[in-house]
């Protein structure tokens, strides 16, 4: 039996009572501490759908529990259940949960909208594209930041999904601005174009050149993908070149 199996059969008896079922996600949410219990989140949203609850801890703010405090696992877990939910009703109030979450300023909450954003794609990769469309006009530089690291999820990744995945990233070199959490996005430009050249290697290094030379900040966004070991692994001849011509 898997991890995630282990953990639905411990989660099973207690989604009817709220009370025992919060004291369990917070004892084994490995907070405070560098990893929380991705494996109980996920093995959460598939068997528990009580929304009122879910919407009840997404609620939980920062002064109540800072992204460290245990009860900060709470929130994370309700946004990973809510990318599940959505897969079985489509209810757009929680793609505007979502949204608003990922500009929270805890980052472990930020990676439970992408968590939810990336089960979403698992399930329907054109109702993610659907959704990134309509976040992507007049997006914040947190929201970009989500869009990207959800794409960045080598289980719905192929060739043909990467192009798309190209065109945001396109846009969002295009309108990089040092706004308020710009080095938060940077950082994700940093790691998720790598992501995506191992989908498409072909249109990958083609999209790491073209971008060569349009800026300092640019290029030292290139050359740290370029250094990501999942893309030296493709060809090595291949970035050693486009690293010598970064200056």
């Amino acid at each position: 039996m898997s991890k995630i199996e282990d953990l639905k059969t411990r989660l099973l008896p207690l989604i009817s009572n709220h009370k025992k079922l919060e004291k369990f996600l917070i004892e084994n949410s490995n907070l405070p501490g560098p990893r929380a219990n991705l494996e109980l989140l996920f093995a959460l949203s598939e068997v528990y759908e009580d929304f009122d609850t879910i919407l009840e801890w997404s609620k939980i703010s920062e002064e109540q529990a800072d992204t460290n405090a245990p009860k900060s696992f709470l929130v994370v877990c309700s946004l990973v259940c809510m990318g599940r939910i959505y897969t079985k009703n489509n209810d757009k109030k929680i793609i505007e949960i979502l949204k608003e979450q990922s500009n929270d300023k805890r980052w472990r909450i930020r990676e439970g909208v992408t968590f939810g954003l990336q089960i979403i794609g698992e399930s329907n990769f054109n109702e993610l594209v659907e959704i990134i469309d309509n976040w992507i006009k007049d997006s914040s530089n947190l929201e970009k930041r989500a869009i990207l690291v959800s794409l960045a999820h080598p289980k719905f990744l192929n060739k043909e999904n990467a192009i798309y995945c190209f065109n945001i990233a396109d846009q969002i070199l295009s309108e990089l601005k040092n706004d308020e959490d710009y080095t938060v996005l940077k950082k994700g430009l940093e790691f998720t174009i790598s992501v995506f050249v191992a989908a498409n290697d072909v249109l990958g290094f083609e999209f790491l050149e073209k971008w060569i030379g349009k800026s300092d900040v640019i290029d030292r966004i290139i050359k740290e993908n370029l250094k990501k070991k999942r893309v030296k692994r493709i060809d090595v001849k291949k970035v050693e070149v486009l690293l010598k011509k970064i200056k």
